[in-house]
């Protein structure tokens, strides 16, 4: 499905591994990554992705979150059309 998609967004939150080799294969078909990561463990993210500009969410305030990856994909692909 990342090859048919308009943009991936990648949640590193669990650091699992499957998620780095998903957005990394996002990146290199060229396709936009919006990158998450719950904000207590930003911190543990691989080095190797740490220049991204991750969008951190805390469990008590994900309304936040929905707003910030509102805006974030609308910055990234542009608004929806009706």
């Amino acid at each position: 499905m990342i090859r048919v998609s308009r943009f991936v967004v990648a949640d590193f939150t669990g650091q699992r591994g499957s998620v780095y080799f998903e957005a990394g294969f996002a990146v290199a078909i060229g396709l936009p990554v919006i990158w998450l990561c719950r904000k207590d463990q930003l911190a543990d993210v691989h080095f190797d992705t740490r220049q991204y500009n991750f969008l951190t969410w805390t469990d008590d305030n994900l309304e936040n979150c929905r707003d910030g990856l509102l805006e974030r994909i609308e910055k990234t692909i542009g608004r929806g059309g009706s």
